[in-house]
């Protein structure tokens, strides 16, 4: 990974065979930031995309093999049990151009990765909500 501080955030370049999420939230830990967001594309592969059930309250996953482009990633950095957690959603397609998208779980890089990281100066944990059963922000009422 390299990465840039500029005066908004950072600019970061992942490196192949880097895992997206694991690599990104490394260096939240490492720098501190507990809020934020982050925005990216590049080149992936075998990503692993989401959709929530709701009903069953359940993540039914959906594996996208070989080399994808990552045609758009946006997410948010909130804090699960006091640590950085990274919520984010992506495009992705393939060699038949068929975008897939979907809560985005993971990746590996196969070509490049290139993010963009504006921390924020609001901090907001995440809590177990009981009805949808995921651990969405606790904003102040």
């Amino acid at each position: 990974m390299q990465a840039l501080q500029h005066s908004d955030g950072y600019l970061i370049r992942l490196e192949r065979g880097e895992e997206v999420t694991a690599t990104l939230t490394a260096f939240l830990e490492e720098k501190g930031i507990h809020a934020g967001t982050v925005m990216g594309l590049g080149g992936i592969g075998d990503a692993e995309l989401g959709f929530y059930d709701l009903p069953n309250k359940t993540y039914l996953r959906r594996q996208v093999p070989g080399n994808l482009e990552l045609v758009h990633y946006s997410g948010n950095i909130t804090l699960v049990d006091g640590k950085p957690f990274i919520h984010a959603h992506a495009v992705v397609s393939g060699a038949d151009y068929q975008a897939l998208s979907g809560h985005f779980f993971s990746a590996n890089v196969v070509i490049t990765g290139e993010f963009i990281l504006r921390p924020a100066q609001w901090e907001v944990s995440r809590t177990l909500d009981e009805f949808t059963g995921l651990k969405l922000m606790d904003l102040p009422k």
